[in-house]
């Protein structure tokens, strides 16, 4: 992805878990998306759901302790 991709994507982030309050949503990623969550983000728990078009529905659940 590029510098521009990841802030934009960045921001999308931040502001679907704005305030703290919400750390699990449902959120259409890129296959390129997902793995950079996955890879930069701390305790991130991604979990496929169900394709749309030339992307998938994701859960993302933030803060998630290690099983």
């Amino acid at each position: 992805m590029t510098d521009r991709e990841i802030a934009a994507l960045e921001a999308a982030l931040s502001s679907a878990f704005q305030g703290g309050e919400l750390r699990r949503r449902e959120l259409r990623l890129t296959a390129e998306e997902a793995e950079y969550l996955a890879l930069r983000w701390e305790r991130v728990r991604l979990t496929a759901m169900s394709p749309s078009g030339d992307k998938m529905w994701y859960t993302v659940e933030l803060n998630v302790l290690p099983a």
